[in-house]
């Protein structure tokens, strides 16, 4: 078990906990949180739930996330976005069995279709605990236009609370295009009356995109919030969908 900021070596973190790692080291603001290691899975006994809970205790949060993180996630190649489980609000007497059913996640058909479909496998899979963000307001963001592979172009989408509305597609996102260099709005599609985002707002996340994609060197896909007026990074990966 190791911080989220120190959590950079994939074999034993997986892929999404060293992308965050990453992140934190190089100064953006992520929630902070904790990682059970690959292999752990074999050893959960009473002294490592033990060690989980005094972690959640010390992180003093009342909620947290729980999320897979493989070894072969968020890759350059192969993102895996949405075969692995993550879990919300989860509070200190679910946190265990939560833990357990990330694990379980690899082994699940979503899963295993997709390394199929792909050839590949997921290696093992440690698990993220890190502290809910309480957001006003949440989204993705691509640092190259996902349809049009404009590189010009940061398309932001965003709803109001958290962001597994949009990822489930129960909740219609505002879509806004950004021109990287001017940060001129160029498209700015609301899906109801009154805007999510103000231009304040949607020029923080581009620069934020701009600077994660100069850290990465690639188009990359991110995962966003506000809560208090504060903008989080939640999670960042390659966009591999991009001819």
């Amino acid at each position: 078990m190791v911080p989220l900021e120190k959590a950079s070596e994939i074999e034993s973190a997986g892929g999404k906990a060293a992308s965050l790692a990453r992140l934190i080291q190089a100064g953006f603001r992520v929630p902070q949180g904790f990682v059970i290691t690959t292999g752990s899975e074999m050893k959960m006994n009473s002294k490592l739930e033990a060690q989980i809970l005094d972690q959640f205790d010390k992180m003093e949060a009342e909620k947290v996330a729980v999320r897979s993180s493989a070894v072969a996630e968020d890759g350059k190649n192969d993102a895996w976005a949405g075969q692995f489980d993550t879990f919300l609000n989860i509070k200190r007497h679910d946190l265990i069995k939560t833990i357990k059913k990330c694990w379980g996640s690899a082994g699940s058909e979503r899963a295993k279709a997709y390394a199929k479909n792909k050839g590949i496998k997921s290696g093992a899979v440690a698990v993220i605990v890190q502290e809910m963000v309480p957001s006003e307001v949440a989204g993705v963001a691509f640092s190259v236009h996902p349809v049009t592979q404009n590189e010009q172009d940061v398309v932001i989408e965003a709803v109001r609370g958290l962001g597994e509305k949009l990822v489930s597609g129960t909740a219609t996102p505002d879509t806004y295009v950004i021109n990287k260099e001017s940060l001129d709005i160029e498209t700015d599609r609301a899906a109801s009356n009154q805007p999510i985002l103000n231009k304040t707002e949607l020029t923080e996340i581009t620069r934020q995109i701009v600077k994660i994609e100069e850290l990465y060197g690639l188009p990359v896909d991110v995962e966003w919030a506000f809560a208090k007026n504060m903008l989080y990074i939640l999670q960042s990966r390659p966009i591999t969908t991009l001819g």
